[in-house]
């Protein structure tokens, strides 16, 4: 889950909804200490029963009990700060905000990672914020909102959603409903829904939990669908959070880059021009992205950029050129990601000389790093490792780091790579008029 979350040490992560908080922070913390020093605390109450989250448990009072804190995390490696016991509940109170606002800071910037439970509800899957909620400190670097996927299907005014005339109201329904993905994924979207009181600067991830069955999953996938049509949304994690295993899918944005700078040297004229079965070689390119669902797709040319760029008319792409395409295929890889907004979680590169590539491999690659959330993810004949190739951004620094005519294959020794077995149509590409002819006659 820290994986799939992209936690890191020193940040602070807000969690709000229903259906799983409480059991993603417990979860975050078996995966993050000993290694990493988690503080645990809640901007609104918490159950007594909740403190064995952590290995020690504070109540702050003042400022000079925060003295105590850089010893405490690195002795105990986890930490759960609250208030006073509330007295009309069986709960604790949230530590005073001004004490907070110094102590989380505080506890990030000696590397550990601060987890909040910024929102009240337990035993629910699925809630509207009220007027007051939720709680979300201002310097927050990752909002989470949680719900249970088992509310889908259910009466919205049945025992898994709270305050659902608050549901109501987002949604713009008044009478009787059952829930339906379409309607998670507009509360999940939504200002006065999930996104409610989000700092400008934090990341939002969703988190789907009670994937536990198939039709849970595909619920979930559909939820992933509709919300990541939020720019503000980064990316949705398919979980059961309870299990030792957690994560079932995470959703993101995947950009297409389309590599079509080469100079055609050997084959002697634009060679994405030619067409095989009705189509230009650059146009196939752009239709195996766009069918596998990429987006944004952003197409690099090069030395044969206004005649090809003429070939893209009336296509959904971003185009990009790049000047310095003769000091090989580093220069177009960053000319790419240069192009990728900060929400997108990976890439995918197609060389455009490869017409044998279709969407049928692009998704295969996809749907595998959902699941593994490898670092690249690529095509493997048996013997070579083929074409196009799946890159996480968390391998983009890296990519731009690269010079000289090579590609992302130069960081196939330094991050894992995940196969996926494919035949030759990952390794034909065109480079002579022969080629072409060989793959027409195929």
């Amino acid at each position: 889950l820290t994986k799939a979350l992209r936690i890191s040490p020193g940040q602070i992560v807000a969690f709000v909804g229903a259906g799983g908080k409480s059991s993603s922070i417990r979860q975050l913390i078996e995966e993050l200490t000993p290694k990493t020093p988690v503080l645990i605390t809640t901007t609104t109450k918490l159950a007594l029963d909740q403190t064995d989250l952590a290995a020690h448990h504070i109540i702050l009072r003042s400022k000079e009990d925060m003295s105590l804190f850089p010893a405490l995390l690195q002795e105990q490696s986890s930490v759960l700060v609250t208030g006073e016991r509330w007295s009309g509940e069986s709960k604790w109170t949230a530590p005073p905000e001004d004490l907070l606002a110094v102590l989380l800071p505080l506890a990030a910037s000696s590397g550990a990672v601060v987890l909040i439970e910024a929102d009240g509800v337990r035993g629910r899957s699925l809630k509207a914020p009220a007027e007051h909620e939720p709680v979300i400190p201002p310097f927050v670097d990752l909002v989470v909102p949680v719900m249970g996927l088992d509310a889908i299907g259910t009466e919205l005014e049945g025992d898994l959603v709270y305050r659902p005339e608050l549901v109501k109201k987002v949604l713009g329904i008044q009478k009787d409903h059952i829930l339906q993905p379409t309607d998670a994924a507009k509360l999940l979207a939504h200002g006065n829904g999930a996104l409610k009181a989000v700092p400008a600067s934090a990341q939002v991830r969703l988190i789907l939990n009670k994937a536990e069955t198939q039709k849970a999953v595909e619920h979930g996938r559909e939820i992933a669908k509709l919300t990541l049509k939020t720019d503000r949304i980064g990316s949705v994690i398919l979980a059961q959070v309870q299990q030792a295993d957690p994560v079932v899918e995470v959703h993101g944005r995947i950009a297409g880059i389309i590599l079509a700078g080469g100079g055609s040297r050997r084959f002697g004229r634009p060679k994405l021009l030619e067409v095989l079965d009705g189509e230009a070689l650059i146009q196939r390119s752009v239709r195996a992205a766009r069918e596998a669902g990429l987006n944004p797709i952003v197409v690099v040319l090069g030395a044969d950029g206004p005649a090809v760029r003429d070939a893209l008319d009336n296509l959904a792409v971003q185009i990009t050129n790049n000047p310095d395409w003769s000091e090989g295929q580093s220069s177009s890889v960053r000319a790419g990601l240069k192009m990728l907004a900060s929400n997108v979680e990976g890439a995918v590169f197609l060389l455009a000389d490869m017409p044998l590539v279709d969407a049928e491999l692009v998704c295969t690659l996809v749907e595998t790093q959902r699941r593994s959330l490898a670092p690249i993810v690529a095509p493997w004949t048996g013997e070579h490792w083929g074409n196009p190739v799946l890159f996480d951004r968390t391998t983009f620094e890296a990519l731009r780091r690269i010079h000289g005519d090579q590609g992302g294959r130069a960081l196939f020794k330094t991050y894992s790579v995940e196969a996926v077995p494919w035949g030759r149509s990952a390794m034909l590409d065109i480079d002579t008029p022969d080629d072409l002819n060989t793959i027409r006659g195929m």
